[in-house]
């Protein structure tokens, strides 16, 4: 009863405000033991909002969802590093848990949208003690209103209830739309596959009196200038390059291309990962069911190549889904080829790619390709540019997670790089059409030169047939999918983490510099051997860790 008057009495002084302090609940007795045996930081990803507090806290009220799962007795899927998600609003939920921390709210006007929407979330949340709360302001306000505007107010939340749960349904009929595109994709090729490869049986027999150069697989994050390299290195417009907001390539295609007079290639350009949220083992499955055919006809993989744009930030989203792709790939690493793309537009050149604007800036006016008589920048000379900028700008507390993403990254590679000049549209007209600038032909000509002579001197040779996560049967592919996405966030969850500590990330630093050494050397030389260990060993030792080989991802028989 004391508690119901100090109640009253606040709500009186903040009748605006709908302010409500809470008493003690009993929650805190029940859980009083936990919360002094559970210190740790609870980190939580609200609709692409982040939150930290304590498990101490989430305890306080005993039934809400956070305390379940502190519990325990619920889970909640986690975002790229390993927080827990939850896709609900942000702002709403900020409100909800500064009420669990302090026992007071700012509840907002009675019979309102901002009302309905605030009790919606308190409901999906389970916060009882607040619902209670709203209980008694909604009691009181129906105490304290005439006969019609009770009818006015029970009209205006059939309306609103109505419309939230419309809402909810579209919701879901998104999410089934969303289904029902993944498998009319699906049909869609398995209608599509015998005219493809009859056309690739075909483009074979016409290409028969040619030289074989390579087979190509290219991955990567949508967006990142997948197709626009294969252009590039086929020297024609043949892949479709999707714009500013539109997916270029649908499931997977096998075609064939030349690259020269003399030489035919195989290849497939996969569909991109998402770019905004890490990918599930769910959708990692559809992705690899879809590509499966294509790869297996091509019955050898030559190279793999994953691109990585440079002019977009690495986000935690986009890291985790390159990150992905590696482990996918790991069996397969003497093949793997990284695709920078993108490094050449003005706010990189400005950023961190001094050569190339030097260079640009020294012959852009040349009237002919023969007025330039140097060399656009090497591959180490770039490479070498781009990691010092990686430590200068990410080697730090606020980006010590991202760096050390990134040289976990690029060591998977090591000198496996290539530098892609793609044209874009407009470039490629007036490549068509023989206006091409002479300093965009001469950076055109000599990176696509340089990046064949690298397919070509660190191909290799493994049979599509041996590769075990290709295998017909859907639970294979699934078993693969779950152990590749599950270990792919325990290992972000150690690099960020590593990331973090000033200590750990210095050591990084170090071992990065020396790293990125060895590895210019090795790219002048053209040495593209898988040999390099000390720095993963070193990485794992500093998490305190054991590195293990894994074959979770591209195993082979």
């Amino acid at each position: 009863m004391k508690a119901t008057e100090e109640y009253t009495s606040a709500l009186g002084q903040n009748k605006n405000k709908n302010q409500i302090p809470t008493s003690t609940s009993a929650s805190e007795s029940e859980n009083s033991k936990m919360r002094t045996s559970t210190p740790c930081i609870v980190e939580v990803n609200v609709g692409g909002e982040l939150f930290t507090t304590s498990a101490e806290t989430c305890l306080k009220e005993c039934d809400w969802l956070l305390a379940c799962v502190i519990r325990g007795e619920k889970t909640l899927p986690k975002d790229g590093v390993g927080r827990h998600f939850i896709d609900r609003d942000g702002n709403i939920f900020k409100k909800l848990l500064n009420y669990i921390r302090t026992d007071m709210v700012n509840v907002p006007e009675y019979g309102g949208d901002e009302w309905n929407s605030f009790l919606c979330e308190v409901e999906y949340y389970n916060i009882k003690s607040l619902i209670d709360k709203m209980d008694i302001i909604e009691q009181e306000v129906f105490a304290n209103a005439s006969l019609e505007d009770i009818k006015v107010i029970e009209e205006k939340q059939k309306r609103i209830y109505k419309t939230l749960h419309s809402k909810e349904m579209l919701r879901q009929q998104g999410r089934e739309i969303e289904k029902l595109k993944v498998e009319m994709q699906k049909l869609q090729y398995e209608k599509n596959k015998t005219e493809l490869m009859s056309k690739h049986r075909r483009s074979v027999k016409k290409n028969t009196r040619k030289e074989y150069a390579f087979n190509l697989i290219i991955a990567g994050v949508t967006g990142t200038g997948k197709s626009s390299s294969l252009n590039t290195i086929l020297d024609t417009d043949i892949c479709k390059v999707g714009g500013a907001q539109a997916q270029g390539t649908r499931g997977t295609i096998l075609c064939d291309g030349t690259i020269s007079e003399q030489e035919v290639v195989s290849f497939i350009d996969t569909q991109g990962l998402g770019a905004d949220t890490s990918i599930t083992d769910q959708m990692l499955l559809e992705q690899i069911m879809l590509a499966t055919e294509s790869i297996l006809k091509l019955e050898v993989i030559n190279n793999v190549l994953i691109s990585f744009d440079l002019n977009l930030r690495a986000t935690p989203a986009t890291m985790a889904n390159q990150l992905t792709l590696i482990a996918l790939f790991n069996e397969l690493r003497p093949s793997c080829f990284l695709c920078f793309t993108k490094w050449n537009t003005n706010s990189v050149m400005h950023e961190w790619n001094t050569p190339l604007r030097l260079w640009v800036k020294k012959y852009r006016r040349a009237a002919t390709v023969e007025e330039i008589t140097e060399d656009p920048p090497s591959y180490e000379i770039m490479y070498q540019k781009y990691c010092t900028y990686i430590v200068s700008s990410l080697a730090n507390e606020e980006d010590g997670g991202a760096f050390s993403k990134m040289g976990s990254y690029l060591a998977f590679f090591e000198a496996r790089v290539l530098w892609m000049y793609n044209l874009d549209a407009i470039q490629q007209e007036d490549k068509c059409n023989g206006d091409l600038e002479p300093y965009c032909i001469r950076l055109y000509e000599f990176y696509r030169d340089k990046a064949l002579q690298t397919l070509r001197d660190g191909s290799t040779v493994i049979h599509t047939k041996d590769l075990v996560f290709l295998k017909s049967d859907k639970d294979t592919m699934q078993a693969v999918s779950h152990k590749l996405i599950s270990s792919r966030d325990k290992r972000l969850r150690e690099l960020e983490l590593m990331g973090r500590d000033g200590q750990k990330r210095e050591r990084m630093k170090n071992y990065f510099n020396a790293f990125v050494t060895r590895q210019k050397k090795k790219i002048a030389e053209s040495n593209f051997a898988v040999d390099e260990e000390r720095y993963v060993e070193s990485v794992a030792q500093i998490a305190g860790t054991v590195k293990s080989a894994t074959s979770v991802g591209c195993s082979i028989q």
